[in-house]
């Protein structure tokens, strides 16, 4: 295994969390300390030992969530924790956002990237695949969605050649072609599929660095920045974390303690009493 699976969930967690202006400078991302109870809420019902429920779940949580974008976050912990099973994972992102009422883009967009995060942490993750096995295996894709990464898959491919041209320069080349295909997208009607397209294709084309996917999504949306961030988190992991990033993200600790013990749910090994010092008393 590549990267411990405790490693991807600190990642993805932490990931989402923080912004890279440029190699020095890391600033939180807002949407997610906005998402923090949501996504806190979220990750205690999953662990708690009562038989889950996806519709109580949504019914729990979503009293936290003002926005379709928050609402894309915070089933976060969903993705997480059924990521072994890609389909039940469909069928739960599927029964929440119907609970919470999004539409159709939002939960296509919500599927989409809960399977890369799936992918990724069972080790079966190919950058320049994962596309068309995305189309392949999840029906039910709103058409903008099908349509927009079918556009970014010989993007990514063109990336992923370039991947060991000379940093700064490699950098600039594929700063380029974001704003291109950004010139693509711009008739894009919904902001979320933008955004869950945008973070595709930062993480998926600079799989294995985690500061410069994230780097290159920092002036896009809060939305781009946060997904962007989870996806290159759960390949990375924690491990692929600049220091200063992983120092930098708001309320640390609570969102380690809180990987710990959604891990230890998912492995059926969750101790009650852990929950109570960890996660319990941070909220």
């Amino acid at each position: 295994m590549k990267h411990l699976l405790l490693n991807r969930f600190k990642g993805a967690l932490l990931g989402g969390n923080i912004i890279y202006i440029d190699r020095q400078k890391v600033t939180p991302n807002q949407l997610v300390v906005e998402t923090t109870p949501a996504l806190m809420t979220g990750i205690s019902r999953l662990i708690s030992r009562e038989k889950f429920d996806p519709e109580q779940w949504a019914k729990n949580v979503f009293i936290d969530i003002p926005s379709p974008e928050q609402a894309l976050v915070a089933m976060l912990p969903l993705m997480l924790f059924f990521h072994d099973d890609r389909i039940k994972l469909r069928q739960m992102l599927t029964t929440v956002s119907n609970g919470w009422q999004l539409d159709w883009e939002t939960c296509s967009s919500a599927v989409a990237i809960g399977y890369i995060i799936s992918r990724s942490l069972t080790e079966s993750f190919n950058s320049q695949a994962i596309i068309t096995q995305l189309l392949d295996e999840m029906s039910n894709l709103h058409p903008l969605l099908v349509k927009e990464l079918s556009t970014i898959i010989p993007w990514i491919g063109s990336a992923n050649d370039r991947l060991f041209i000379d940093s700064s320069a490699c950098l600039e080349d594929r700063a380029h072609s974001l704003q291109q295909l950004t010139q693509k997208l711009i008739t894009n009607p919904h902001p979320i599929i933008t955004s869950t397209v945008d973070a595709m294709y930062c993480a998926l084309s600079t799989p294995e660095d985690f500061s410069v996917a994230t780097r290159r999504a920092d002036r896009r949306s809060q939305l781009s920045c946060a997904l962007t961030g989870i996806l290159a988190g759960a390949q990375n992991s924690l491990t692929g974390i600049p220091l200063n990033g992983d120092l930098a993200t708001h309320d640390r600790t609570q969102w380690l303690i809180a990987a710990e013990n959604l891990l230890a749910a998912w492995a059926g090994v969750y101790q009650f009493q852990l929950y109570k010092q960890g996660i319990g008393e941070s909220q």
